[in-house]
C-alpha cells in the first residue's frame, strides 16, 4: 500500500509541474492574442478613418471598481453603468474589464472603441479635437458599425444607447 501511495504523490508531482507551467504562460499568452487582435481592429480603424498608423497602446486589465475609481474619481459608484474599457491618453493604456473574454464580438467591440479614442488623441493635435462628447459618438458609431459588420443586428441595443443618444453627443459644443 505505501508503494501505491508513493506512485501516485510521484504521479501528482509530475502531472503537477506541465500544469503549473503552463498557467504561467497564460498571461504572455494573453497578452499576445490582444496584441494581434487590437492590430487587426486598428487596421479597420485606419482604414475607416484615414488616421495614421501609431504605436498600439499597451493593454492592461482592472476590476469593474478599479475601472470606476479611473473614469469616476470621487463618484459615487453605486449609480454607475457598467464599464468595460477605458482609455488613458496620458499613460498610453486601453483598460479592459478583468473579465474580458476575447470569444465574445461585444468586448472585442469595446476593445476596438478605446482604440478608436488612441487613434483620436493620436492623430489630432488637442487644440483641434473636437469635445469629448463628439469623440466619444464616433468611437460608438465605429463600435456599432463594426457589429453590425459581424452580424450583430441590435449592436445599439446590445450597447445600450440609441440614435438621438447619439446626435445629442455629436452636436455638443467644443
Amino acid at each position: 500500500m505505501a508503494l501505491v501511495w508513493r506512485l501516485f504523490l510521484l504521479w501528482l508531482l509530475v502531472v503537477s509541474f506541465p500544469v503549473h507551467a503552463v498557467s504561467a504562460q497564460t498571461p504572455d499568452s494573453r497578452q499576445a492574442e490582444l496584441r494581434a487582435l487590437a492590430d487587426t481592429l486598428s487596421g479597420w480603424i485606419i482604414e475607416r478613418t484615414g488616421y495614421s498608423e501609431t504605436e498600439l497602446p499597451d493593454i492592461q486589465f482592472k476590476s469593474q471598481a478599479g475601472l470606476e475609481e479611473l473614469c469616476f474619481p470621487g463618484f459615487s459608484h453605486d449609480l454607475l453603468p457598467s464599464i468595460r474599457g477605458a482609455y488613458d491618453a496620458r499613460s498610453v493604456v486601453v483598460y479592459l474589464n478583468t473579465d474580458f473574454d476575447s470569444d465574445s464580438l461585444l468586448d472585442i467591440s469595446y476593445l476596438l472603441h478605446e482604440l478608436v479614442h488612441h487613434f483620436q488623441v493620436q492623430n489630432v493635435p488637442s487644440s483641434n479635437r473636437a469635445s469629448k462628447a463628439v469623440m466619444e459618438a464616433r468611437a460608438l458609431r465605429m463600435q456599432t458599425e463594426w457589429l453590425e459588420q459581424k452580424g450583430l443586428t441590435d449592436a445599439m441595443e446590445q450597447l445600450g444607447v440609441d440614435e438621438k443618444t447619439l446626435r445629442i453627443l455629436e452636436a455638443s459644443p467644443r
